[in-house]
């Protein structure tokens, strides 16, 4: 599996219309680029910062919402392959570095058996995929709900549940999507855009502008994205760790509960860094 950490060292420009925003190796993309008049641009300036303190940390952050992402759509050979090679466990260790968290805290306490038991790829995909659909997408009755409104709804056990054409949250986040100049795809998704691969893939969107614009010393652009970022983290806070906490509870397969609880780790530390 490439590495995750390469994947957004060199992200594509927002300012380039009909692009497409590099994606996780799980499937297509759901957000493309398009040119939008009101979206952040990029300087074309040369490097001046590489060796900002913030650099590596945005980097990581980039990279570990781009590598989650990735197991929140329907679970690919190719991601299963990262998963039997021990890849997505290296580059999830390497990410916790980046971010000042002890890597063995990233550790998959099964790696071991995995690889005693040597699984081909498309075993483990078919295990991935049967873990994913009894968590987030079972007909009758899932285990946790994969997208923000309906997460929050059972959570808070809303009185007036949301509805796909009354659904807040997917309406203010795609609102954040269209304004950085993206939009939902829906040749390559049908999938909400409170959807948390969704929000995951915008989030590592947002921390890699932001890393390019250090790393090329653009303050205004660091400013303007930024900005982008505040308004779309509350999706993040409001949620997502909680949605990692009951994937750890699930106990449904090894690697779901392993991104569970690495997940919520690595959410308080964004958390604190951020406050």
């Amino acid at each position: 599996m490439p590495a995750a950490r390469a994947a957004t060292r060199t992200p594509a420009n927002p300012s380039s219309g009909g692009k497409a925003l590099p994606s996780p190796s799980s499937g297509p993309p759901a957000l493309s680029l398009r040119t939008s008049k009101g979206a952040p641009s990029m300087s074309n300036a040369a490097t001046g910062n590489p060796m900002h303190p913030d650099l590596l940390r945005f980097q990581g952050y980039a990279d570990f919402f781009r590598l989650a992402s990735m197991f929140f759509l329907s679970p690919s050979e190719e991601l299963a392959q990262g998963v039997i090679d021990g890849s997505v466990f290296d580059d999830m260790r390497a990410i916790f570095e980046d971010a000042g968290l002890d890597p063995s805290c990233a550790a998959f306490a099964h790696e071991s058996a995995l690889r005693r038991e040597n699984p081909t790829a498309s075993e483990m995909r078919t295990e991935l995929r049967r873990d994913y659909t009894a968590l987030f997408t079972h007909p009758e009755r899932p285990l946790v709900a994969i997208c923000e409104m309906r997460f929050r709804d059972g959570r808070d056990r809303a009185e007036t549940p949301s509805t796909p054409f009354l659904n807040e949250a997917a309406l203010h986040a795609e609102s954040c999507y269209r304004a950085a100049g993206l939009s939902l795809d829906g040749s390559r998704s049908r999938e909400p855009g409170d959807h948390l691969a969704i929000e995951l893939e915008f989030m590592a969107y947002l921390n890699a502008r932001l890393a390019e614009a250090l790393e090329r010393n653009d303050l205004d652009a660091h400013r303007r994205w930024e900005e982008a970022l505040s308004e779309f983290e509350p999706h993040l806070t409001s949620w997502v760790p909680d949605f990692f906490s009951a994937c750890e509870r699930s106990g449904c397969g090894t690697v779901y509960p392993w991104l569970g609880r690495i997940g919520a780790v690595f959410m308080e530390r964004y958390l604190k860094d951020r406050a």
